[in-house]
């Protein structure tokens, strides 16, 4: 039998060998990186202190820490406002979750109860409370997992040190037990013989604190968290809350004295340039949530010092951070970038414009929770009178449209004036986020100084967009207005979410960070803006170019703006349930625009290239680098994930919710429903006929508005919190699709729409 040996040339042996000791000195070397040490991380925790409670006399260590990088820190958990507990179990679970085992009204009364002390049952020392929250979680909605953080870092083998009942709770692992616990007073950790006691700042002891943080340092311990107390208003408490016994000044000073201790026993031990100090309020003083302190000094992840202001890729704004983003941060400073913990939502806490003075970053942090707080008391009766006004509004309109007042001269005095008002109230929408160009929140301290304030940035813009559209070369065009409000109102939003959405943050009907919701892009109510805005704008320019003889013109218009208008909503917006309402609308919008008719065949179609488009996209952002990904690409991974069906039923929970607890709003809803029911359906019904002129002079008209009411129930349909979509997009449209009809009205003068006067035929150009 022939011999299998193959014999290699001395040539090709040497390069085999050179290449088998390459590989051994690349793979030696691995060992090496992975062993490479990291700076040990500091984590002080506390709640119910803000920025403005910091100042060089009254709290030093806190403000000394504006040498680093400071910024803002939404604690909202599963309620409005945090409890101590929540912030101490969303740092443990990495996710939103609560201690409080109960409905929000419930919650709204009941006192914020005390962190239990661990306990010790021989070597063991076990969170006495941890079952229940793990139940809890287990109940909710968040898929939240108490104990991820610890147990993460016990698989790793890191060794940790918590020091008070609340870092007990942030580095419990998932069956309740601590590695390392040491109470923060010096009493003993013993069999039952600490239980739950009264929130005393003071029971952080400084000096004690300082020494087991620096007796840990030096021991290699890697990972030390600290609770330094919790800050309690008095008068912002729940009824079943009893007074603090300090007051606030005092329970601050107590937080920032043991904050000070930690600094001095981490110059004493590493020094302050060799250990990352994170120092955090996790949790709201009282009912009314705040943006609260965040600071960190010390080496951050990747290379450098944490300096200038903090921000997170889950926010994407700059100096507001999420207590959920404080998992992860742990995580990637102890363990590395790629520590590979699952079910995490936040994002590393990293920080940006070092060049900027301490004075201006404090001014920053300090700016954003005074916005917030502005805004919050102004937002609920801004929609009650805007909702109110526009239900006259459609009264008034339906009058002045069916009755001749004073002939024929009064009666075009009064279609000037109705039209005037209905563009003003569609510049609202704009002009509620370029309110927020003019800092009005800084005008005194008191609720009516804000609402005199933001009123008159409202005002000067909805003048300055009113005479746009009613003046320029579109003013003879029965759409122009339509088109140019909506035009500017799509770009407004459009401009903001390429630029960080800071319009949008703290406005009148944008994103609100204390509710920590959504930080960036286009919310519910600024989708159903942006995209009611943009098909305005769409029907306006298709119908003048049908109308002018360039229908292959206006197919090409509605087709590029349907997919810029999708791509500014889907990846800039990084909204996940606008596109599944655009690509439709706009499909179909396209489809008649063409003269192409209308089947269930082709409706499939539609739908079917709509969730193709839409999953193409959604794969696309999953596949980018996990910092760059959006919400699209986050919901890929839910799916991945298996948590589809808790998304699910949580949007659906928040509509019915809504609906149920705002009667205004689904007024609102069923009137504009029924209007633009009315308009597509029996645009002769009361008498108001005019708007079956306004379909004969302008044949996109009608078909857009159907596609309009496509939009707004998809939108309501896909979105949590969805039963916004139709209400907001409809206090766009409708008023200016009563400009329309006033101008259609205008051009048959001593004609009223109705029985009052004969109709005058008008062919379809």
């Amino acid at each position: 039998m022939p011999s299998l040996i193959v014999r290699r040339p001395p040539a090709a042996t040497a390069l085999i060998g050179v290449l088998v000791i390459l590989a051994g000195l690349v793979v030696g070397a691995l060992p090496a990186q992975a062993a490479e040490e990291r700076a040990p991380l500091v984590v002080v925790g506390f709640s119910g202190v803000r920025w403005s409670d910091v100042s060089t006399s009254a709290t030093p260590a806190l403000a000394s820490m504006s040498s680093g990088a400071i910024g803002t820190v939404a604690v909202r958990s599963v309620f409005t406002a945090a409890c101590p507990v929540d912030g101490w179990l969303g740092l443990s679970a990495g996710r939103r979750a609560t201690g409080f085992d109960g409905t929000s009204q419930q919650h709204a009364s009941a006192a914020c109860e005390p962190v239990a002390e661990p306990t010790a049952t021989g070597t063991t020392t076990v969170q006495p409370d941890f079952a229940d929250y793990r139940r809890t979680a287990d109940a909710g909605t968040f898929s939240a997992v108490p104990g991820t953080l610890g147990q993460a870092l016990a698989d790793a083998g890191t060794r940790t040190l918590a020091i008070g009942p609340g870092a007990g709770v942030a580095l419990a692992q998932e069956d309740g037990t601590i590695a390392n616990y040491v109470t923060s007073n010096g009493a003993a950790v013993s069999d039952g013989t600490l239980t739950a006691g009264k929130y005393a700042p003071s029971g952080a002891q400084p000096e004690i604190v300082a020494g087991y943080v620096q007796s840990a340092l030096e021991d290699g311990t890697q990972v030390v968290v600290v609770d330094a107390g919790t800050v309690r208003d008095a008068g912002d408490l729940p009824a079943r809350e009893s007074a603090p016994a300090l007051s606030r000044a005092d329970q601050v000073k107590a937080v920032d004295d043991v904050v000070a201790a930690v600094q001095q026993a981490v110059a004493a031990s590493t020094g302050a340039d060799a250990t990352t100090v994170l120092a955090v309020s996790l949790g709201d003083a009282g009912r009314t949530a705040h943006l609260q302190f965040g600071a960190a000094t010390g080496p951050q992840p990747g290379s450098g010092t944490y300096e200038g202001l903090l921000g997170s890729r889950s926010t994407r704004q700059t100096a507001i951070v999420q207590t959920t983003d404080l998992t992860p941060t742990v995580l990637s400073l102890a363990l590395g970038s790629d520590h590979g913990t699952p079910g995490l939502v936040g994002a590393p806490v990293t920080s940006t414009d070092a060049q900027r003075s301490v004075a201006d970053r404090e001014e920053k942090v300090r700016d954003l929770d005074q916005a917030a707080q502005a805004v919050q008391p102004l937002v609920g009766p801004f929609f009650t009178v805007w909702g109110a006004a526009q239900i006259v509004l459609y009264a008034v309109a339906t009058l002045a449209l069916r009755k001749a007042w004073g002939g024929h001269r009064g009666r075009r005095r009064v279609l000037a004036w109705l039209r005037v008002l209905t563009v003003v109230f569609g510049a609202v929408c704009a002009s509620t986020f370029l309110a927020n160009t003019i800092p009005w929140w800084r005008a005194g301290d008191s609720t009516g100084s804000h609402l005199l304030a933001v009123s008159g940035a409202v005002a000067l813009y909805v003048a300055v967009i009113t005479a746009v559209a009613l003046l320029g070369p579109w003013r003879t065009h029965a759409l122009g207005p339509l088109g140019v409000v909506g035009l500017v109102t799509a770009g407004v939003l459009a401009v903001d979410c390429a630029t960080g959405s800071r319009l949008i943050t703290s406005s009148l009907n944008g994103l609100q960070p204390v509710v920590a919701g959504r930080f960036y892009g286009l919310g519910n109510q600024q989708f159903a803006l942006f995209a009611t805005g943009s098909l305005l704008f769409t029907v306006a320019l298709a119908d003048f170019l049908v109308r002018t003889g360039r229908r292959r013109w206006a197919v090409v218009a509605v087709a590029v703006l349907g997919l810029l208008t999708t791509f500014v909503d889907g990846v800039l917006g990084s909204d996940f349930g606008g596109p599944p309402a655009i690509l439709p609308a706009f499909g179909f919008l396209a489809l008649v625009v063409a003269g192409v008719r209308i089947t269930w065949q082709r409706v499939v179609v539609i739908l079917g290239a709509t969730v193709v488009v839409l999953a193409g996209i959604s794969i696309a952002d999953w596949l980018r680098p996990t910092d760059d990904q959006t919400h699209l690409g986050r919901f890929v991974q839910t799916l991945v994930d298996g948590g589809a069906w808790q998304v699910v039923e949580r949007k659906g929970a928040q509509n019915l919710r809504i609906l149920y607890s705002n009667w205004l709003l689904s007024l609102v809803l069923a009137l504009a429903a029924v209007f633009i029911a009315f308009v597509l359906v029996r645009p002769k019904v009361l008498g108001v006929s005019v708007l079956q002129r306004a379909y004969d002079r302008h044949p996109v008209l009608k078909p857009g508005l159907t596609c309009l009411l496509v939009l707004l129930v998809i939108g309501f349909a896909v979105n949590d919190s969805g039963a916004a979509v139709p209400a907001v997009g409809a206090m766009l449209a409708v008023p200016l699709i009563i400009a329309c009809c006033t101008r259609v009205l205008a051009d048959d003068p001593g004609e009223p729409a109705g029985p009052l006067g004969p109709e005058r035929a008008h062919s379809t150009p």
